[in-house]
């Protein structure tokens, strides 16, 4: 037999050894359908080892059945394959299913018993067919299938099963319950939720499954997880992440609906650009074929389910009260129960498949649709459903109404308060649509635009400004504009050019509304302070305190103690500004807002006062995300992984970082996005994940030049700053920290020079540049001084150790080393500071102190996951002669611990100079040992060092 395929692709009979050609159909990559295609090949299988095996498959529209049924023919090899479709329009048509079939192996019907071949052509032929000669059909059917298996295995595929004709479906029934000991399988599918067979004309009642007697399985929606893959297979360019979120969110689990979607959108639609339709249209033809029960009810019925699906949670009495009719009673949903089309529990009206509803409004004539949400508006109570009410208000009106505008104005500030900011946001629009004056439309597009940004809708507060703005009449109004416009810029755009348009809309909201102008103003500052640029952060502080009065709220008050406490920080007042930050952190006391929250954090940052910032910043990410605050959300968490990776909390603080990247992605903030990989940098230095930091780094150097965002440069600067010093590079470490001393707004920061102070003098001291580290510590110290942190003071300690000699340096050690355990809280560096000290006891020859020192270091590094501060420890114990050693000693033990230690620095890239000063010899004595170290081991380069210890 040969392979032949249908002109009109309706049956496919497909021999796949014909010429030595592969024949399969084209693959299809299935998403989320592991536990299916596992059935399939247990379908496959029966065929192939003669045990015989049958399936129905069955689901709603664009669920995937004829996808799988394509992956079963691909999956069938060498297997001889039937299929065919019911088509509609031939269910009348008895046996054309059958006919269609087997078509393909027809010539084989010549090798079956006479009366059985002359009963099968003429029943296919003429397509009638007698009562008593049903199981005599039926068996030829099977015979026919049992020889042509007997060249090789059948695969029958039979798609769209309920749109056969009656006595094909029957007979194929019958043939697939007897499968069992024949090398032939049969895969069904079928839209789920049949009754009886569509056409012929027997009086059996419906079966419960459509093939009586077959496995039944049915196909549940795609996971989310299962969607998303399906559109990254699809997508012409990567989507936004709002608009893969939406798309998501959008197929209810259909493959078809999110490629379709997909399709449906234009390239700026999937990067973000431009905004998506509302709603995203249901393709023509799966609405169709959603809604073939819903067209054939009674209009009452039909009205009702409109009605039903309009609403967002449609129960009982709102159904009757906005149905119409006095007389019309939910019982007329009996109809549309009895095809599944709903399912009524209790007084709650329930749509299986949520893709129903959508299509049935979808489908509503224009005036219909306007009518529906008109009585929905008119049933619904604005009291306890504000947002639906504004929805249904704003979509059942016809022109433009006052009065019904300031009914939706006042449903949308109760949304405020029961649903959050975006839900208000929608509410503010739909009210400002209903607008007739222009001037109040602006301010209530302004007002919707503050709201979507404040619920993480960036791009859609911009678009609704774009709509406020030409509108705007008053100064005020664009001042108010203007304002909610910088705070877009603030999170997305240049820094230092929001700092400057928000201190300008400050100076402007002055005269208008105070404390709207001191928002501007703190805003404005906060971009400043992004910036690194403490000229522009001192300019709106002094704008913004003259502003607060002592009778003022407590959360104006927090402003003016944050403000005025940074700027004198900043100018390195330490002991003026500490009153005012703790005034900051003592206000916030009781409050529930995430930015006044987020400010006092950073004041307990400047405090030093890791627990205080890490539980403040925890809190504000709570109450933002409970009230759907999401755009305070990414700097919330931005402030607690920065009060976390120092104490060790690794896994919290990377998390964190992750969870804010990717929010600040969603929300569409790149400031914080950068800010979040810069800390993901310093976590991968502290870990000793080289090519992860350095990957990272270049990253935020990049955006943040572009950005000119000093903070998370420095933050990335200082990163690389701590890997060269895990990895012993000393002078790599000082170059990097002692740019940052120099570096300008948009380049570095001065809170940043301040708190990389204690690792510049590490690094200067084992360079011999005692200078540099003498003026970082003097300052270091003036803060630690000023604000009393145990944290602080403990690293300032340890940096006079680092500089002292003899018992003084040992003194200021232990010193460090009991602040340390009084703050409790900074576990990295207490680690370092025994490494440190444990490194000055083995060169004073003292090595019993030396290892207990070291031995808490490494016991803390290793619980870290810090792997090259475990090696630096690792080295330092051996250089005492303990039995410390690394999994690759054994090609260097016949050097001493201080040559193997030279060896591994030297193998690792580092030069001369860099291992005297992190050994704290001269470069001259490395260059003494190195010759002996060449010699002992037999080898003439540093080239042939790095290949034998590495």
């Amino acid at each position: 037999m040969c392979a032949r395929t249908c002109r009109d692709g309706v049956f496919v009979c497909d021999r796949r050894r014909v010429a030595g050609r592969n024949t399969d159909p084209q693959d299809i990559r299935l998403r989320g359908r592991d536990e299916e295609q596992r059935i399939l090949a247990d379908v496959l299988d029966g065929a192939r080892s003669g045990s015989g095996a049958s399936v129905l498959l069955s689901g709603g529209p664009g669920r995937g059945r004829t996808a799988l049924l394509d992956h079963a023919r691909s999956a069938a090899g060498d297997l001889t394959v039937l299929h065919a479709a019911g088509v509609p329009s031939e269910a009348d048509l008895p046996l054309a299913g059958l006919h269609r079939l087997l078509r393909p192996v027809e010539s084989g019907a010549d090798r079956l018993a006479d009366h059985r071949r002359d009963l099968l052509r003429a029943a296919l032929t003429q397509g009638v067919l007698a009562a008593p000669d049903r199981f005599a059909l039926y068996t030829a059917v099977l015979d026919l299938l049992r020889r042509t298996a007997e060249e090789s295995p059948v695969l029958v595929c039979v798609d769209d099963a309920d749109h056969l004709d009656a006595p094909s479906l029957e007979a194929l029934s019958f043939v697939a319950r007897r499968l069992s000991g024949l090398p032939v399988s049969a895969v069904f599918t079928a839209r789920g939720g049949h009754g009886k067979p569509p056409g012929g004309g027997h009086d059996e009642p419906a079966p419960d499954t459509l093939v009586p007697g077959v496995a039944e399985h049915v196909l549940p929606p795609l996971t989310e997880r299962a969607v998303h893959d399906v559109i990254t297979d699809r997508a012409p360019l990567s989507p936004a992440s709002g608009v893969r979120t939406a798309l998501v969110r959008a197929a209810h689990g259909n493959p078809e609906v999110a490629i379709s979607h997909l399709r449906s959108l234009s390239e700026a639609q999937l990067r973000g650009e431009e905004p998506l339709p509302e709603p995203l249209r249901l393709p023509a033809r799966l609405r169709s074929a959603l809604l073939t029960g819903y067209r054939g009810l009674p209009e009452e019925v039909r009205h009702l389910l409109l009605v039903a699906a309009l609403a967002t949670d449609p129960d009982v009495r709102l159904l009757t009260e906005a149905g119409g009719t006095p007389d019309l009673t939910v019982h007329g949903l009996e109809p549309a129960e009895e095809l599944g089309l709903v399912r009524v529990e209790g007084a709650t009206v329930l749509f299986p498949d949520p893709l129903l509803r959508e299509a049935i409004a979808q489908d509503a004539p224009a005036g219909r649709l306007r009518a529906a949400h008109g009585a929905l508006a008119g049933a619904i109570d604005p009291e306890y459903a504000p947002v639906e009410f504004s929805r249904h208000a704003a979509a059942g009106a016809g022109s433009p109404d006052a009065a019904l505008a300031d009914a939706v104005e006042s449903a949308a500030l109760r949304a405020q308060r029961l649903e959050g900011p975006s839900a208000a946001s929608h509410a503010h629009e739909r009210a400002a649509h209903l607008t007739p004056d222009p001037d109040v439309r602006a301010c209530r597009l302004a007002t919707a635009a503050y709201q979507a940004y404040s619920g993480g809708g960036t791009a859609r507060a911009a678009r609704l400004l774009d709509r406020a703005r030409p509108l705007a009449v008053s100064d005020r109004r664009r001042a108010i504009i203007d304002l909610v416009e910088a705070q877009l810029s603030m999170r997305g755009g240049n820094a230092i050019d929001a700092a400057e348009r928000l201190l300008a809309v400050g100076r402007e909201l002055i005269a208008h509304d105070r404390a709207l102008a001191l928002r501007a103003l703190v805003r404005s500052a906060d971009s400043a302070s992004l910036a690194g640029d403490p000229v522009r952060h001192g300019r709106a502080a002094e704008l913004a305190v003259p502003l607060v009065r002592p009778d003022d709220s407590a959360s104006m008050r927090l402003v003016a103690a944050f403000l005025k406490g940074c700027a004198l920080s900043f100018r390195g007042d330490y002991v003026t500004s500490t009153p005012l930050l703790r005034e900051s952190v003592r206000l916030s006391e009781g409050m529930d807002k995430p930015s006044e929250l987020i400010w006092a954090g950073v004041s307990g940052l400047r405090l030093g006062d890791a627990p205080f910032v890490r539980a403040v910043t925890s809190r504000a990410v709570d109450v933002g995300t409970t009230r759907g605050e999401y755009a305070t959300v990414p700097a919330a968490l931005g402030f607690q992984v920065f009060s976390e990776f120092w104490s060790g909390r690794f896994p919290s603080a990377a998390g964190h970082a992750l969870s804010g990247l990717r929010a600040a992605r969603e929300y569409g903030q790149p400031v914080w996005a950068t800010q979040h990989l810069a800390s993901l940098a310093m976590i991968a230095a502290i870990q000793g994940d080289v090519d992860t930091c350095r990957i990272r780094a270049r990253a935020v150097t990049a955006q943040a030049g572009e950005q000119s965002l000093g903070l998370p440069a420095a933050l990335a600067a200082w990163a690389l700053a701590v890997l060269e010093l895990s990895r012993g590079n000393a002078a790599e470490a000082f170059f990097r920290l002692r740019a940052l001393v120099h570096a300008g707004p948009g380049h570095g920061h001065p809170t940043m020079r301040l708190l990389t102070a204690p690792h510049f003098v590490e690094a200067a001291t084992r360079m011999g540049e005692t200078e540099w580290a003498r003026t970082s510590l003097a300052g270091y110290e003036r803060w630690a001084e000023g604000i009393g942190s145990p944290s602080a003071r403990a690293l300032a300690a340890r940096g006079r150790g680092l500089l002292a000699t003899g018992d003084g340096a040992a003194d200021h050690f232990e010193n460090a080393l009991a602040l340390h355990r009084e703050c409790g809280d900074d576990d990295v560096e207490q680690a370092r500071t025994h490494l440190l000290f444990g490194a000055f006891l083995r060169r004073a020859r003292l090595p019993g102190r030396a290892r207990e020192h070291l031995y808490d270091a490494l016991e803390s590094f290793e619980r870290f996951g810090a792997r090259l501060w475990v090696r630096q420890t690792r080295a330092e114990l051996r250089a005492i002669g303990t039995a410390e050693r690394d999994p690759d000693t054994s090609a260097t033990g016949d050097l001493t611990a201080q040559q193997q230690q030279i060896a591994r620095l030297v193998a690792d890239g580092a030069t001369n100079r860099e291992v005297a000063a992190h050994m704290f010899i001269s470069p001259r004595t490395v260059e003494h040992h190195l010759r002996g170290i060449f010699r002992k081991l037999n080898i003439r380069s540093r080239v042939d060092l790095a290949r034998l210890l590495n």
